[in-house]
């Protein structure tokens, strides 16, 4: 699904992000990405999602050599990912449904499909009775389930969440990962980014550490399995 070979990032500052990052992520694990701030979680994902490209390495999204696309295969790569980002990233002025709709609508689909695929979407991260709400009028944890389904809407391979529990409670926070979990459970690859170490320990899933620019511990990789 997702494969790093020998993949280095370096800035043009001369900051260097990341270090030989070598991995694979099948297709349908839930990951988890930790670290301190500034350890490379960020370059990591920006990486992936074709924002930044390698100083040096490989990188393959479903077998696909993304280092070496065209700026008009960009968009087709990103159709496979859905993201879901700590500030929300709502547009205030639309309602949850148009909020979701709008991802949609962005890649040409038909008024139909929209009308059938939304209140689907929706029901499932449990906000059908908030379709006509608009962003203010709700809570920050429903906020980021807005959001989340506006990264399942079309249907992506992997979703990746980039610190989706960091402007929500403890408690809020497990509804969210527990919903990314059932999510998971339909087949779609999750990787997300966190610091909250206690709420990670709860879901017993792959944790990978970077730490300075390297993987110092990857519990799905026997060779470099540590303590977290």
């Amino acid at each position: 699904m997702i494969e790093f070979k020998n993949v280095s990032k370096v800035y043009l500052n001369g900051t260097s992000a990341l270090k030989n990052i070598n991995l694979h992520v099948k297709k349908g694990e839930f990951v988890f990405i930790v670290g301190s701030s500034g350890a490379g979680k960020s370059t990591f994902l920006k990486l992936i999602m074709h924002e930044e490209l390698p100083s040096r390495g490989v990188i393959y999204l479903d077998g696909i050599n993304t280092t070496n696309v065209t700026k008009k295969e960009v968009p087709y790569i990103r159709r496979k990912m859905g993201i879901v980002f700590q500030d929300f990233r709502l547009i205030d002025k639309m309602t949850v449904f148009d909020n979701v709709a709008f991802a949609m609508r962005v890649t040409g689909a038909s008024e139909k499909d929209v009308r059938n695929r939304v209140p689907y979407i929706l029901n499932l991260v449990d906000l059908q009775d908030k379709a006509h709400r608009r962003p203010a009028e709700l809570s920050g944890g429903e906020q980021q389930r807005v959001g989340l389904a506006r990264a399942l809407v079309n249907n992506p391979s992997i979703i990746i969440a980039d610190e989706p529990t960091g402007n929500i409670d403890p408690e809020m926070s497990f509804e969210i990962v527990k919903l990314l979990t059932e999510i998971n459970k339909r087949g779609t690859t999750i990787l997300m980014v966190t610091h909250e170490h206690d709420l990670v320990k709860q879901f017993g899933k792959r944790v990978i550490e970077i730490n300075n620019g390297t993987i110092t511990s990857d519990t799905g990789d026997p060779e470099v399995q540590h303590e977290i």
